[in-house]
């Protein structure tokens, strides 16, 4: 009785500290990959001191343990540590899970299964890669790394990398799916991908099926697109005038971009592009955009416009500048001015023209000027120019220039006396030295001592032509000649912009 009662007791005891032990064991399942030969499914598990694993396979809900099924059994040694599941399909989501008698299962992986489809903006040579998480990975998934090749390649070509959630555990979403595009592939190329999952240990890896995908026929046509004009209006805010090709359809969007580099105005390194408006494609061909966040007076401006094509690599513009007109008088009467403008090609052979501007009308002043003038223009202002003178420089395309505006003194001056007879031309009539009066509120009246008028004029003298008579009195009233002797005159005008009234009155001598 004893003796029955002791051997159980060893028994217990032996069992229970078996038991122990292969609780104390854990089968890990490191690896459920894709052989990139045969493109069948490989198990890879650590190895433990136990004779076999049992695996387990899940095909359809596999968010629970209690659906995994068993499917093999493996003995093992130190040189056996994976399986390769002949009956699976490597275009299905596999979960397995592995265990022996006394440790349950281990936590699932799956397969991963890269799906090629068409580009959801449709482009023919661009295409969708989609695939599901690979889960419980060790030491955690870190990324999962892209790969492609052509029919022409012998290897496969990293592409990219993204980052990955890891998720661990039964309770996953199998519907999850992660999602890269690839634009602007080859045309009518045949293209092979798969996925490498990594984690952040680097010292584990899945590898995905291989997905194929076959390009179409994309446009892949580049685009001209032309700055045409980069012209300011109004001092106010610059328009950008440009035009593309005329085919159908090159590309959706039309962006503008503006340097923001805050370079000094002779330096054209560094550019620092930022979008700053788009234009939707139109079927003329032609965009007008307008940037009033501008100072054109004083800066010059570098403009590109982008090409955006969903199908297709973008194309860019020629890079332009505005014309930048700057100057201020030097003498008396002397204006000198100076103009800048730069582009991308270069701009050598643009010729311009300089223009007065006088009530909003250009009078030309003088052309055959390039962009890379270095000397000041010296230009002297007209007679009827106003106190206040604005210029103008146009090119050859018709693009403007900011409206420099250059001050003058108002000035009127009348001699004491003068002789008709006198050898000096200048000295032959009486008339007032005066400059910027408006021809229309001009009015110049010459009277005798008794107060009878003797000469009227309502234009102004025209300043340096001494034989024109407009303006000029003669020392004649009613073709005869007006003794000699004290006269008076009374003056009245507007200068030429129009803001200022200017009246007076004096006496001269006529001289015999």
């Amino acid at each position: 009785m004893c003796l029955k009662r002791s051997f159980l007791i060893l028994f217990i005891s032996l069992s229970f500290h078996f038991l122990m032990n292969a609780q104390q064991k854990e089968l890990v399942l490191k690896e459920v990959s894709v052989m990139e030969s045969s493109q069948q499914i490989k198990l890879t598990w650590k190895f433990e001191d136990i004779d076999s694993v049992t695996i387990y396979k899940c095909v359809n809900q596999c968010n629970d343990g209690n659906y995994y099924y068993r499917v093999a059994k493996v003995k093992m040694d130190s040189s056996n540590l994976e399986w390769i599941d002949r009956d699976a399909q490597s275009t299905a989501i596999h979960y397995y899970s592995i265990g022996w008698t006394y440790s349950g299962k281990s936590d699932p992986l799956c397969n991963m299964v890269l799906n090629t489809n068409v580009s959801e903006d449709g482009c023919h040579n661009s295409v969708l890669l989609s695939w599901n998480p690979y889960i419980n990975m060790i030491d955690s998934l870190d990324c999962y790394k892209i790969f492609y090749r052509t029919n022409t390649d012998s290897s496969f070509i990293f592409l990219d990398s993204i980052h990955g959630e890891h998720y661990s555990g039964y309770f996953f979403a199998p519907s999850l799916k992660l999602q890269y595009p690839i634009r602007f592939l080859e045309n009518n190329t045949k293209y092979e991908f798969f996925i490498q999952a990594v984690n952040k240990t680097k010292t584990n890896s899945s590898f995905s099926n291989i997905a194929k995908f076959e390009t179409d026929f994309e446009n892949t046509k580049p685009v001209l697109i032309e700055i045409l004009c980069v012209s300011v209006i109004e001092n106010a805010y610059i328009q950008i005038d440009i035009n593309t090709d005329t085919f159908i359809n090159p590309f959706q969007k039309l962006y503008l971009y503006r340097d923001e580099s805050a370079k000094p105005v002779d330096s054209k390194d560094f550019l620092l592009f930022n979008k700053i408006d788009s234009l939707d494609y139109n079927i003329e061909n032609k965009y007008f955009f307008k940037d009033e966040n501008v100072t054109p007076n004083s800066k010059l401006y570098y403009y590109l416009a982008v090409a955006n094509n969903q199908c297709k690599s973008n194309d860019s513009s020629n890079i332009q500048t505005n014309i930048l007109l700057y100057g201020d008088r030097t003498e008396k009467y002397l204006d000198s001015i100076q103009f800048k403008q730069d582009g991308f090609p270069e701009m050598e052979h643009d010729s311009y023209e300089l223009f007065r501007v006088v009530n909003h009308i250009g009078f030309f002043i003088t052309d055959g000027l390039h962009r890379n003038t270095t000397t000041f223009i010296d230009v002297t202002p007209f007679i009827d120019d106003g106190d206040v003178v604005k210029y103008q420089i146009k090119s050859e395309q018709g693009c403007y220039s900011n409206s420099l505006i250059v001050a003058h003194d108002p000035i009127i001056e009348f001699p004491n006396a003068f002789y008709p007879q006198s050898n000096n031309v200048e000295n032959q009539t009486f008339y007032p030295i005066i400059r910027f009066p408006s021809d229309s509120h001009y009015l110049f009246i010459i009277y005798n001592q008794w107060g009878q008028e003797l000469f009227r004029s309502t234009l102004p003298p025209v300043y340096g032509d001494y034989l024109n008579m407009q303006g000029r009195w003669n020392g004649k009233f009613q073709g005869k000649d007006c003794p000699p002797g004290m006269y008076a005159f009374n003056i009245s005008y507007r200068y030429n912009d129009g803001t200022k009234k200017y009246s007076n009155s004096g006496t001269f001598m006529l001289m015999r």
